[in-house]
């Protein structure tokens, strides 16, 4: 071994050459020190950064909102100004998902939340709520400029295409807006409460609107001048937590037991399912850990909400990654709490669910009142219908009856014939709005005949060529007094062709085979059928088998084959109303 004492001396000019080295190689590690700091200073800070921004829209999340809603309250603090808060909902948002899927949701999420940055000022803060809901921060705003600004953004997002070129989707938005001044005990909390009034306001006014809040007055008997708006307490709520961690759990319940809240523990899935079971409707929050012993936190509140869809769900979890926060706003949790937490965090946290759930039910009960409303107006415009219907058949039903009775006729041939007429057109198949205009027709078939003099009509013993001529215009007059009704006019054709034959050889336009209107066609057979079963005065009714008989043997020439085969098929169900005595005996 070498005694350092005993080596032999460095030469001046080799040691300055390495303290040199020495120096630049400290430098080059300085160097490299100052940058590995920076990168993980910068890592740092997009993480902080990360940590507030929402991964879908890129916007300020729920952590980022409450961080510049509290520097903007301090602002308008200092600045003795005051702070405007909107807070948008995607109308129908649900259904939109529902009929297009997530990924089209997504994309009006991500373009309304760009449409709505361009409606803001520089200094506003645009943040995702939760959901589709999106809360914009004013600072330094007063009362007229947040209302001009929520009616900025309600425009464009009216005038907007959504997905263009795919979807091409219209929606709209609804706006709730409050305007408030920091003063001694107030909190930026309380704005936002009295925004989220304003949106609920707004969705009951009709949706597709902008809503600013205002305190409702008292009522005419309380009004007095030391009087303030009446105050809207929120009701202790009923909330279930299920995290395995008892300590945890148990730290949860006596946090919210000091807000009055009635608070319910379990350490696993199954307990929590089961009481869920037997009191589906009793709460209001859960609170579900993300990683219980052998079981998912996702899978267990999509379980717990299934029970009961008007449960609003948290996660609370020690692995609190955007991921995370991603998927739980995807899978129906309405907030995200990130252990360890603050006790004035969850308190906040389900003081809104409880805010919110109270609004979910006030919108359910809305609908359900406003649906009964529907079916009341519905039943009785219904009902008023059916009454008009009646009036109108009845004055058709007596017209008839005057005409019938012109002719000494007993006033219900017209009656018997139009029924017949339904019956037949219904076995033929005919759609229902035409029966009933075929049925109308066959009623009226001889409303012309009101402008044949009576010397004509009720001449005894055969007419003249001349008188005729007359007669033979009734179908015609009766053709143009029906088309002058809307509500008529399908009958018309029916009444100008009713003396129309299969052969050619009826009148007014001597029509035949299928030129003849189907309605006609099948007047033409039971006119004839109740023309001879029918007792008059001058004559007894036939048997329905001499009658039956009688239209076989004009099939092919007066009368069209295929309503005459109808007619014989549908006999039974005919003669089973009732109208005519049994005749003479029956032709066999």
């Amino acid at each position: 071994m070498t005694n350092p004492e005993h080596e032999p001396p460095v030469p001046d000019g080799e040691w300055k050459a390495q303290l040199a080295e020495s120096e630049q190689r400290i430098r080059q590690l300085q160097g490299q020190l100052e940058i590995t700091t920076s990168l993980l200073r910068e890592s740092e800070n997009n993480l902080r950064r990360m940590a507030h921004l929402d991964a879908l829209t890129g916007l300020f999340n729920r952590r980022g909102l409450e961080q510049e809603l509290r520097r903007a309250w301090a602002l308008a603090e200092r600045q003795k100004a005051s702070v405007g808060l909107l807070v948008i909902d995607v109308d129908r948002f649900k259904m939109l998902n529902d009929t297009h899927g997530h990924p089209v949701g997504d994309q009006v999420l991500r373009e309304c939340a760009e449409l709505l940055k361009t409606g803001l000022r520089a200094s506003d803060v645009l943040c995702r709520y939760g959901g589709d809901e999106m809360i914009v921060v004013l600072p330094l705003a007063d009362p007229a400029e947040t209302q001009a600004v929520a009616t900025r953004i309600l425009e464009s997002v009216r005038d907007h295409r959504f997905c263009a070129g795919r979807q091409d989707l219209r929606i709209t938005i609804s706006v709730g807006s409050a305007c408030g001044r920091p003063e001694p005990g107030s909190t930026p909390d309380e704005l936002l409460i009295e925004a989220d009034q304003a949106l609920y306001r707004a969705k009951q006014g009709g949706r597709n609107c902008a809503v600013f809040w205002e305190p409702r007055p008292p009522s005419a008997e309380a009004r007095t001048p030391a009087s303030k708006p009446p105050a809207d307490p929120l009701p202790p709520g009923r909330v279930m937590i299920v995290d395995d961690d008892p300590l945890l759990g148990s730290q949860m319940q006596r946090i919210l037991e000091t807000e009055k809240h009635d608070a319910v523990v379990h350490s696993a899935g199954r307990p929590a399912r089961e009481q869920m079971e037997r009191e589906a409707g009793r709460f209001d929050v859960v609170l579900v850990d993300l990683y219980l012993k052998g079981e998912s936190g996702w899978d267990l509140l999509q379980a717990l909400r299934g029970q009961d869809d008007t449960l609003v769900g948290i996660v609370v979890t020690g692995a609190a990654t955007m991921d995370n926060a991603v998927e739980a706003l995807r899978s129906g949790a309405f907030d995200f709490i990130a252990k360890p937490f603050e006790p004035d965090l969850l308190r906040a946290v389900v003081d809104r669910a409880l805010r919110y759930r109270r609004l979910l039910l006030e919108n359910r009960r809305y609908q359900q009142h406003l649906e009964e409303l529907v079916r009341e107006k519905s039943a009785a415009l219904i009902r008023a219908l059916e009454r008009l219907r009646t009036s109108y058949q009845f004055t058709l039903e007596a017209l008839a009856a005057m005409l019938d009775a012109r002719e000494k006729k007993t006033g219900e041939h017209s009656k018997r014939v139009a029924e017949m007429t339904r019956i037949l057109a219904r076995a033929m198949g005919v759609p229902e709005d035409q029966v009933e205009s075929m049925s109308q027709g066959a009623l009226l078939h001889d409303i012309g005949k009101i402008a044949i003099p009576d010397a004509i009509l009720l001449k005894n013993g055969p007419l003249s060529d001349a008188e005729w001529e007359v007669m033979r215009t009734h179908p015609e007059i009766g053709f143009r007094i029906l088309r002058s009704s809307p509500e008529l006019e399908p009958a018309a054709e029916i009444v100008r062709s009713h003396q129309e034959r299969w052969d050619g050889w009826g009148y007014p336009r001597g029509l035949g085979g299928s030129a003849i209107c189907l309605g006609a066609r099948i007047f033409a057979v039971a006119d004839a059928y109740d023309a001879i079963r029918a007792s008059r005065p001058y004559a007894a009714g036939q048997s329905r088998d001499a009658a039956l008989a009688e239209i076989r043997r004009h099939r092919g020439t007066q009368f069209d084959p295929e309503v005459v085969d109808i007619l014989a098929r549908c006999l039974p169900d005919i003669e089973a109303l009732g109208w005519w005595a049994e005749g003479p005996a029956s032709a066999g």
